[in-house]
C-alpha cells in the first residue's frame, strides 16, 4: 500500500481530493495531488500533536501565501512551511521522537547525521522528495514539512547576524556535497572556500548566534537560522504574531495564520495578490525527484 493510498483510506483525504485540475492557470496534475496529499497528512499529524502539548504555530513563507491568495496550496507549490517561537520549537523538538514513528520521521542533525539543515523537519519515509545537491548525503530524503524556529531579531547588527549565519549554512552545505562522488563545478567551488570542518559545531554556532537575543525585549522577529530570503525580507514585528487566526486550508483543515499576515506577506511578496510570470511557477524545488508513491530508500544513483 502506498502512502497515499493509506491516507485515503484512513479518510484524511477524500479520493476525489486527487483529481487534476486546473488552478490559476496552472495544471494541478494528480502527481503534484498526491504530494498535497502527503504534505497534508503530516500537517495534520503536526496540528494534533501541538494540541495535545499546547504548543503554538503559525503557517508562514509559501504556506501562508496559499492561505490567504489561495485558500490551501499555492497551485504550483509542493511542500509546508511552518515557524514556532523558539520556546515552542524547543519543546516540539524534545517530544517529536515519541509522538512520531514509521512512517513520520523527526529530520534533525542529530536525529539524521547526514542532515545538515539549520531547521528541522517532518519526513515521510515511504515517499521521496530528493534533492538533486544532495541526492548522495545518506539522509531522509521523503517529502517533508518544515518548522522554523522564529527568533527575536534586534535590527542593529541584524545584517551582519544574517551574513554570518548564510556563511555557516552554506558551510554546511559543502559538507553535505563531500558525499557527491561526482562534483559539479559549484561543489568543488564550495569545498575549496570551507574545508573540513566538524559540522555539529557549525550548527551549534547557527543556533548562538539565532538565540543570543531570546528572553530580552525586542520588537521583531525573524525565522534567524533560514537564509534564503535576501535580507532585509523576513524581519517581522512580534506583535504581527501576538495572535492567530484560523483559516481554511484546503476545505481539510483550519490553519494558525498570523494575525498580522498583511504585514508579513507584503514584507516578502510586496503585491502579493499578484501571480508570478507563468514561467516562473513551479521552479521553487525544481530538480527535486518526487515521488509519493516510491520511497526515497529505494532509488540509485551512480
Amino acid at each position: 500500500m502506498t502512502e497515499v493510498e493509506r491516507i485515503i483510506k484512513e479518510g484524511v483525504i477524500p479520493v476525489d481530493f486527487l483529481k487534476p485540475e486546473v488552478r490559476c492557470d496552472f495544471l494541478v496534475d494528480t502527481d503534484r495531488k498526491k504530494i498535497w496529499a502527503v504534505c497534508l497528512d503530516m500537517l495534520i499529524k503536526f496540528d494534533a500533536i501541538c494540541k495535545k502539548h499546547n504548543l503554538k504555530y503559525y503557517v508562514i513563507a509559501g504556506t501562508l501565501l496559499g492561505t490567504i491568495r489561495h485558500k490551501g496550496f499555492i497551485p504550483w507549490d509542493d511542500d509546508i512551511d511552518v515557524g514556532m517561537m523558539r520556546e515552542d520549537y524547543d519543546r516540539f523538538n524534545q517530544i517529536a521522537r515519541e509522538e512520531l514513528s514509521h512512517p513520520y520521521f523527526w529530520q534533525t542533525h542529530n536525529t539524521d547525521k547526514g542532515s545538515l539543515y539549520s531547521y528541522n523537519k517532518i519526513r515521510n519515509s515511504n515517499t521521496s522528495a530528493i534533492s538533486k545537491t544532495f541526492r548522495f548525503a545518506g539522509f531522509n530524503q521523503g517529502i517533508w514539512l518544515t518548522i522554523f524556529p522564529l527568533d527575536n531579531w534586534p535590527l542593529e547588527g541584524g545584517e551582519e547576524r544574517y551574513n554570518a549565519i548564510k556563511k555557516l549554512n552554506q558551510e554546511n552545505s559543502a559538507h553535505m556535497r563531500r558525499s557527491n562522488p561526482h562534483p559539479t563545478e559549484a561543489d568543488l567551488e564550495r569545498l575549496a572556500q570551507f574545508p573540513y570542518r566538524d559540522p555539529n559545531i557549525v550548527v551549534n554556532e547557527i543556533n548562538t548566534i539565532c538565540t543570543q537575543y531570546n528572553g530580552q525585549p525586542c520588537e521583531y522577529i525573524k525565522a534567524a537560522s533560514a537564509t534564503v530570503i535576501k535580507y532585509p525580507k523576513g524581519i517581522y514585528n512580534k506583535s504581527d504574531f501576538a495572535s492567530s487566526l484560523l483559516l481554511d486550508f484546503e476545505g481539510l483543515l483550519k490553519v494558525p495564520v498570523p494575525v498580522g499576515y498583511d504585514n508579513i506577506l507584503t514584507r516578502v511578496y510586496g503585491n502579493y495578490m499578484e501571480f508570478p510570470p507563468i514561467e516562473e511557477r513551479g521552479k521553487w524545488h525544481d530538480g527535486t525527484i518526487f515521488n509519493a508513491d516510491k520511497p526515497y530508500s529505494e532509488y540509485e544513483f551512480d
